[in-house]
């Protein structure tokens, strides 16, 4: 990653945040229980971590980026700075998700009916205890705030109501029809707030999809450690580390009146 100016605070003036994992309290600990909860549902008699490890490896074959062979080119640049992919909804790639896995333990389920649960869910999930908080401290502040999420219409902003968090500014990956990484999602980001992207700073819980995709599109970046899981070597440094939300009140100042 290219070397750029020494963070500076006081140019900031806006927050933008990712959503689940970052603001609402859900991660791959809760997609575990939930994938559980669908085996026992759907009385799928099958090893249930042995199926949580192959749902989780499926990912790759039903989300929107378009495998390549090795040698034609690197994933993560195609996903930071390629052509942009068919769009597909986060529901439809949990579908897909479930049904190879379903396919490949040779066993029989509903794999539409496990992507509702997931978007009920999700639609469910409460905030961290520090969001609204932290998100109604920055506005008071007078940082524009916004939100820039992986998902579907429909259960972020259930999510969002019931978390009575407001912003500016919410974009997400239907409404743009494209998923971070990719920069043109950021770029849409910056458009929206009239801002430079080295004015943004973007807070999530992603080494890869938020800090390393933010960072490749210019933005000031912040990651949210969620997990004991080591930094990924090959993701792009964040400017600061937070081990909480709240910490952003810390780390930001006030901005000056009319700025």
């Amino acid at each position: 990653m290219e070397a750029r100016p020494p963070f500076d605070p006081s140019a900031i003036r806006a927050v933008a945040f990712d959503g689940f994992g970052t603001l609402f309290d859900f991660t791959m600990a809760h997609f575990r229980v939930e994938v559980s909860s669908l085996l026992l549902t759907q009385r799928i008699a099958v090893d249930h971590e042995a199926f949580f490890d192959t749902w989780t490896k499926a990912y790759a074959q039903a989300d929107v980026w378009p495998r390549e062979p090795a040698e034609t080119g690197h994933m993560l640049d195609r996903m930071l700075a390629g052509p942009i992919p068919d769009w597909h909804s986060q529901w439809e790639i949990w579908r897909r998700q479930f049904a190879a896995a379903l396919a490949t333990h040779e066993v029989p389920g509903d794999a539409e009916a496990a992507a509702d649960h997931f978007r009920a869910r999700l639609s469910e999930s409460p905030p961290y205890a520090d969001a609204l908080e932290t998100v109604e401290g920055l506005h008071a502040r007078g940082y524009a705030l916004a939100l820039l999420s992986n998902a579907d219409e429909d259960f972020l902003q259930r999510a969002l109501v019931r978390a009575r968090l407001r912003f500016s500014v919410i974009q997400s990956s239907e409404s743009l029809r494209a998923y971070k990484p990719h920069h043109a999602v950021f770029g849409a980001l910056c458009g929206r707030l009239s801002l430079e992207p080295g004015e943004i700073l973007y807070v999530g819980d992603s080494p890869m999809a938020d800090v390393t995709g933010a960072h490749h599109a210019g933005l000031r970046t912040a990651w949210l450690r969620r997990t004991e899981t080591p930094y990924p070597e090959r993701a792009a440094s964040p400017d600061l580390h937070l081990d909480a939300l709240a910490t952003l009140l810390e780390a930001l100042p006030p901005r000056r009146s009319g700025g």
